[in-house]
């Protein structure tokens, strides 16, 4: 009996250890999450620009002869590449507003009347053929009339633009982290992989490779292709000298980047051609442009985000589409990646039950 309690006494000794250790390694593990959740947002923005960047990486690796050299070049291309179109842009709005205050200051502000083929606009005509009626006859009075709400809209607007500027400076940090990750690439994949395979087993490196790849086809599929159709919008708009166009090329990058089909903006602006363009020839021209920049996606998403992946393309684009009304713009990636693995996994496990030796009953 006292045997038994000493047993007893022991197994209690060791669960209690147990459980100290286990609370302890959960405490530790909040205490570096809470610590670190400031740049959780930024480190994985660094690692998937890293990870869609890597080819690009490998082959200036050759040319420059070092691997931390590349990654220099690279990110301060990268950084070039995304700091000059917003300089630009913040440019041309500044410019744009301080040109629009001082005429209000001046009183020299006009704005055209609006043309009837306003009030077939869809839903909002005949609202904004009134406001815009009004604004044209005394815009001072419609300033006054409806200063409240333009105080909201304004207010809006300027908390819009300061979480814009916020996503900017992350964006800024978060490459330069890529770019620290691409020069350490080789410590970064084997610490990747080790924890893959310590989760996964063998086929760890299986997964690590599909993450990857699956990260770069998003890249490619999505943020490529609406890239490419920005460029040809803005060429369309420039060749026409359509009002704002590096705006409205913007806009049509936003609206790909989140799964919205360009047509919503590009079918407005040639409906709008039509409305002040003199050559109706032109005008037919531009419009066709728009519908083939608006179907260009429907192409060459498809070839982009299958190619080189055993995943269905619709698994991988499923993924990427729930990701980002989950969880936002990186939700496009991380979305992905979880629904292929989660897609591998269920396919593992129907081809091991498939494989399983089925019984035979034996002869008597």
């Amino acid at each position: 009996m006292n045997q038994l309690n000493k047993e007893d006494q022991l197994a209690v000794k060791r669960m209690l250890e147990a459980a100290i250790k286990i609370s302890a390694l959960a405490l530790m593990l909040i205490w570096c999450f809470e610590i670190l959740r400031p740049f959780i947002a930024v480190i994985v923005w660094g690692a998937l620009i890293a990870i869609i960047a890597k080819p690009i990486n490998d082959k200036l690796e050759g040319l420059v002869k070092g691997r931390s050299r590349a990654a220099t070049l690279l990110t301060l291309i990268l950084l070039a590449a995304f700091i000059s179109p917003t300089v630009v842009l913040v440019d041309q709005a500044s410019e744009k507003t301080q040109t629009l205050v001082t005429k209000l200051e001046e009183g020299t502000l006009h704005i055209p009347a609006p043309e009837e083929s306003v009030k077939e606009w869809p839903v909002i005509g005949e609202k904004a053929h009134a406001f815009w009626s009004e604004a044209s006859s005394d815009i001072d009075q419609t300033l006054v009339k409806h200063k409240e709400k333009i105080n909201e809209l304004v207010g809006d607007f300027l908390g819009k633009a300061a979480g814009a500027g916020a996503t900017v400076l992350m964006l800024i940090f978060a490459i330069i982290i890529g770019g620290v990750f691409l020069a350490g690439a080789d410590g970064s994949t084997a610490f990747a992989n080790k924890f893959i395979k310590r989760l996964a087993g063998d086929r760890g490196d299986h997964f690590a490779s599909l993450a990857s790849s699956t990260v770069r086809n998003v890249a490619r599929g999505i943020i490529g292709v609406a890239i490419m159709q920005a460029g040809l919008a803005w060429l369309g708009f420039y060749l026409i000298d359509f009002p704002g166009a590096p705006l409205f090329a913007l806009l049509v990058l936003l609206l790909s980047i989140v799964q919205i089909n360009p047509l919503v903006l590009m079918v407005p602006t040639a409906m709008y051609v039509f409305s002040y363009e003199d050559s109706t020839l032109i005008a037919t021209l531009y419009l066709v442009w728009s519908i083939a920049v608006g179907l260009f996606d429907n192409i060459l998403k498809p070839i982009i985000m299958g190619k080189g992946a055993d995943v269905p393309m619709m698994v991988i684009f499923l993924g990427a589409v729930g990701g980002f009304i989950s969880y936002g713009f990186v939700g496009l990636f991380v979305g992905a990646v979880i629904v292929v693995l989660g897609f591998e996994l269920f396919v593992a496990w129907l081809n091991e039950q498939d494989s399983e030796p089925t019984s035979t009953p034996k002869e008597s």
